[in-house]
């Protein structure tokens, strides 16, 4: 499992920038294996099969990170070490950004080429909506409805993630917590419920925390 925290995007994007007729469609996605970038690629390959270029670079792995890009047929180092240089700069992982490009009939030079692939990559993942996101352990809370409330109050104050709570005979609250401060949860719980609440370790996900 990966480290405590990393930046990605929220969800997938796609917006477009014009620079003397050459339209650029910058697409960006949250991804979590390089399949899913190749297999996003092929997408908008297909969607768009008329378009110059499909320059596209992305970052994904937990351990072990996987990193590449593609100029697609633009002059070395204009198109996909540009977009690259994007994610590197937001220190962005696991996503992928492809920028398609349908060319205008004026050239760019070097220096044009990099500021447009630069600037649809940049626009692409502000629309997309960077984020923090963790590995986080997903707990279900029982107690009674009469300390319902104030244990949500406490748990957030205490910085815990709570999910929708679950209505049954008893609430159960979904409760996301950093692996290292589960004791933590379980000495709030037995605090504000006397000893009677329920704790159940559903498993770990990788969650929101943050925009």
């Amino acid at each position: 499992m990966r480290g405590k925290t990393w930046n990605t995007v929220g969800s997938s994007a796609r917006i477009e920038y014009e620079v003397k007729k050459s339209v650029f469609i910058a697409d960006v996605a949250p991804v979590a294996t390089g399949q899913e970038a190749t297999d996003f690629l092929r997408r908008i390959k297909k969607e768009f099969p008329d378009a110059r270029h499909h320059v596209y670079a992305y970052r994904v792995g937990d351990e072990t990170l996987e990193q590449r890009y593609s100029d697609d047929g633009e002059p070395s180092g204009t198109a996909g070490m540009p977009v690259l240089d994007v994610l590197l700069h937001q220190e962005l992982d696991n996503v992928i950004c492809v920028v398609t490009r349908y060319f205008g009939g004026i050239l760019l030079g070097t220096g044009g080429l990099t500021r447009a692939y630069s600037t649809a990559a940049s626009m692409g993942i502000e629309a997309a909506g960077p984020c923090k996101m963790a590995v986080l352990e997903l707990f279900h809370v029982g107690l009674d409805y009469s300390v319902s409330e104030k244990f949500q109050y406490a748990a957030k104050k205490n910085g815990f993630s709570l999910g929708d709570i679950i209505y049954e005979a008893t609430p159960v609250i979904p409760v996301y917590c950093p692996k290292d401060e589960k004791e933590k949860l379980i000495t709030l719980v037995n605090d504000i419920t006397a000893g009677r609440g329920s704790i159940t370790h559903i498993g770990s996900s990788a969650t929101r925390i943050s925009e």
